[in-house]
């Protein structure tokens, strides 16, 4: 009886250590929100900047990294981009250098494809700029919507900008999406100041969340 005790509590205790073995490790500590489970985009319709169709279709296989503005954006846009050139450089040295940088317009009347083309080359001849047009069943929406991109456009009140349909500004929010090789949102990346008209994104700190994200999900 006794060796039979012993035997059982040895059974028990073999399988708690390959509980506690099996279990996956703690989700990585960002700056942002890392969503264990992938959200799933709604069905939408772009357009990128070599004028072409892109859908949800578009975004699997691969992982993608979103950020938004506009063309005409004088400053967060540009220092954006130009620290995700950073990124993409250092992912290169990285076993996940397998990351497309993707440029979405919140200005699609002004950003059409070829401005956008001649922008996101600038930067990085491998990004990608997207841009929508304007369609009864705005399909561009569920896109914006999934990812919550945050933008407004403020017509300028001015005599001069009277039936000018370009005259207004665009306000827009700052972050980066992370987006599965399944076409789902993985991560939310935060810039490293979240003062007006100061935001920014440390390249290292975006790379090192990045790599932890990818670890942590095998």
């Amino acid at each position: 009886m006794l060796a039979g005790f012993l035997a059982a509590n040895l059974v028990v205790a073999a399988v708690a250590a390959l509980v506690l073995l099996q279990r996956p490790a703690s989700p990585p500590l960002i700056q942002g929100v890392l969503l264990p489970q992938g959200r799933e985009l709604g069905q939408f319709r772009l357009l990128d900047h070599r004028n072409e169709a892109f859908t949800n279709a578009d975004l699997r296989g691969r992982w993608h990294l979103v950020s938004y503005g506009f063309t005409t954006c004088p400053d967060i846009c540009p220092t954006t981009l130009s620290q995700l050139v950073t990124l993409t450089r250092e992912l290169r040295q990285t076993p996940y250098p397998d990351l497309q940088v993707l440029f979405y317009s919140v200005d699609h009347r002004r950003d059409t494809a070829r401005q956008l083309a001649s922008y996101v080359s600038f930067f990085d001849p491998g990004f990608i700029g997207l841009t929508h047009l304007d369609e009864a069943d705005n399909p561009h929406l569920p896109f914006e919507k999934s990812l919550g991109i945050v933008a407004q456009l403020v017509p300028q009140l001015t005599p001069e900008a009277a039936g000018d349909p370009n005259a207004y500004q665009v306000n827009h929010g700052v972050a980066l999406f992370l987006i599965n090789p399944e076409g789902e949102l993985q991560a939310v990346f935060e810039p490293d100041n979240p003062l007006p008209g100061q935001h920014s994104f440390d390249p290292q700190q975006v790379l090192l969340d990045y790599l932890a994200i990818r670890r942590y999900l095998g």
